[in-house]
């Protein structure tokens, strides 16, 4: 089958790699009729997470099952399915404890031998293990495009919104309109605040920010944030702040525009240790919070897509064959060009 891999000296290309099979009687093979590009695409090629090429990349999928263990009993060849970017098994220590994202005998798909050893997304054919437990039937009526993103970045976005979050009304600021920051947006209204603010430098993610739900778009290249923020809740300050960049700066200014009381939770991935304001925070009774997003949403998430309520499919920008793809990453790396996300068609 056709991958694209990952090899030792961190270039990528596409080259024929052995289809999958079936390992343990939990596993399913799929055949990826959709898969997309993520920003820990570009860490992995670069060095920022660790890791051990030569390996296939992707976990962003969406596809049909092919086969299916002797211990799979929920699925079924044909089905059409998405799933997440890390799969669990759901009887391991971390899973009983509710730490799904650390499953001990999970992994992260296309992250090669430190991250699991699993194969990876950007592929004909992936081989996904505890498919029962982790794979989702896409119903009737909900399109592959809107599913694509919810095993990944929509559960991230939803995650940080989640614990950024104390109940309905409120002002809740997203810093960062990348696809999680987008998702924060977009899910924030599964949780009722008031106002959802948009901030980031760049006017077309601004603008898919508007139309993900956004009541107010703030460009930091050209706004004073915090001025903005302080005349919208009448110089209280945001009650909830999800910051998705994860640099030092804007985990800073997630602390500024956070009121007294207020809750913060970081889903950006910083690249290295970060100093945090500790007197400012102790004087607000500011609760941080940061992690790894819960991908254990996708249910209830396709259920909102296919009751109109939510649909994610505006962060798609662009869309590419699996042929096209090696091109396109260098494309995706450049937030000026304009590509939120891709919907890369398998096959």
């Amino acid at each position: 089958m056709k991958a694209l891999v990952l090899d030792e000296s961190r270039e990528v290309s596409l080259q024929e790699v052995p289809d999958p099979e079936l390992v343990d009687a939990g596993d399913a093979v799929v055949r990826v009729t959709q898969t997309s590009i993520c920003g820990s695409d570009l860490h992995l090629m670069h060095g920022a997470l660790p890791s051990a090429p030569p390996y296939v990349l992707g976990h962003e999928y969406v596809g049909v099952v092919e086969q299916v263990g002797v211990g799979v009993h929920g699925l079924a060849a044909g089905d059409r399915v998405v799933g997440p970017a890390a799969p669990w098994c759901g009887a391991c220590a971390m899973c009983r404890r509710g730490q799904i994202q650390l499953c001990q005998r999970g992994g992260v798909f296309g992250s090669g031998p430190t991250f699991g050893g699993l194969g990876g997304a950007m592929a004909e054919r992936l081989r996904v293990p505890h498919a029962d437990t982790v794979l989702s039937k896409i119903p009737d009526g909900v399109t592959d495009e809107q599913a694509l993103l919810l095993g990944d970045v929509v559960s991230t976005g939803m995650t940080g919104v989640q614990h950024a979050t104390a109940g309905p009304g409120g002002v809740l600021v997203v810093i960062g309109c990348g696809p999680v920051g987008l998702s924060a947006v977009h899910t924030a209204r599964l949780f009722a605040p008031a106002e959802v603010i948009a901030v980031d430098r760049v006017a077309s993610r601004l603008r898919v920010a508007e139309r993900l739900g956004a009541t107010r778009t703030v460009d930091a290249s050209t706004e004073d944030v915090a001025g903005v923020v302080g005349e919208l809740t009448g110089g209280r300050g945001a009650d909830g702040v999800v910051e998705a960049v994860g640099l030092p700066a804007t985990i800073a200014q997630a602390v500024e525009l956070a009121g007294v009381g207020g809750r913060i939770s970081v889903v950006g991935i910083a690249p290295r240790p970060v100093e945090l304001p500790m007197p400012q925070m102790l004087f607000k009774n500011l609760t941080l919070w940061t992690g790894l997003g819960d991908l254990g949403h996708i249910d209830v998430l396709l259920d909102q897509v296919a009751r109109g309520v939510l649909d994610p499919s505006p962060m798609i920008t662009d869309r590419i064959r699996l042929d096209e793809i090696v091109g396109a990453i260098g494309r995706f790396s450049e937030p000026a060009n304009g590509v939120v996300k891709y919907a890369v068609s398998v096959g």
